[in-house]
């Protein structure tokens, strides 16, 4: 996350950080991105670009996050709305989101994070609890991370506590994303993609973490 004094920046030079990370990240992929670019952009010199960021992986995460706002509150909307079935919540939030990540206005960048995410990627991604941040990410990943548990009721899950509600909780994001990253593949190898066949193949495995893919036996 940034530091202090990025926050502390007027917003209209925030938001010109924001936009060059934007046009880099919506190029190329993280390991290829160059802090050079940004900062040439965005008109600010070099020793000031690492007054706000440590690296350019801070810079770039802290930029999906700003993306994903929108995003992570329809998500809890969807799960209170759904009386708190996660299921039926994510079920929506999907449905509602996936023509935005690959035809909306930062499709470019989606584009590059699902097609090049690793697994640290997705534990920085992921609706986990992050405990080595700087104090301003950490309590707000803290806040949204909150928000997002107690719009589930855990009575309809079969979950002991938050732990096990942390792991199921990864393991549909996982799904999320990699039903994502597929259709991006797709995309590269043919140049089309089809958001119903996406929505079909998410909606499939999520049956199957909901409800099982083994099929019961009769006597």
């Amino acid at each position: 996350m940034p530091s202090e004094t990025f926050f502390n920046l007027p917003k209209e030079k925030q938001e010109r950080i924001l936009e060059a990370a934007r046009k880099e990240f919506s190029c190329v992929s993280l390991n290829e991105a160059s802090i050079a670019n940004v900062i040439k952009d965005a008109e600010i010199p070099r020793g000031s670009f690492y007054q706000y960021f440590s690296d350019k992986e801070d810079l770039y995460y802290y930029y999906f996050d700003t993306v994903r706002r929108d995003s992570h509150r329809y998500l809890v909307q969807a799960i209170q709305q759904a009386d708190g079935d996660l299921f039926s919540g994510f079920e929506t939030y999907f449905n509602a989101f996936v023509s935005e990540i690959f035809v909306g206005k930062h499709a470019l960048f989606y584009k590059n994070v699902f097609t090049n995410m690793d697994y640290h990627g997705f534990r920085r991604v992921a609706p986990i609890e992050k405990r080595n941040e700087q104090c301003h990410g950490k309590h707000e990943r803290k806040q949204k991370h909150r928000e997002l548990l107690d719009s589930i009721d855990l009575s309809k899950l079969r979950v002991n506590d938050e732990r096990e509600l942390q792991l199921l909780l990864q393991m549909v994001m996982h799904t999320v994303f990699t039903t994502i990253a597929d259709g991006y593949r797709r995309q590269l190898a043919d140049g089309s993609y089809d958001v119903a066949l996406i929505n079909t193949n998410f909606q499939s495995k999520l049956n199957w973490l909901k409800n099982g893919a083994r099929k019961e036996q009769t006597i």
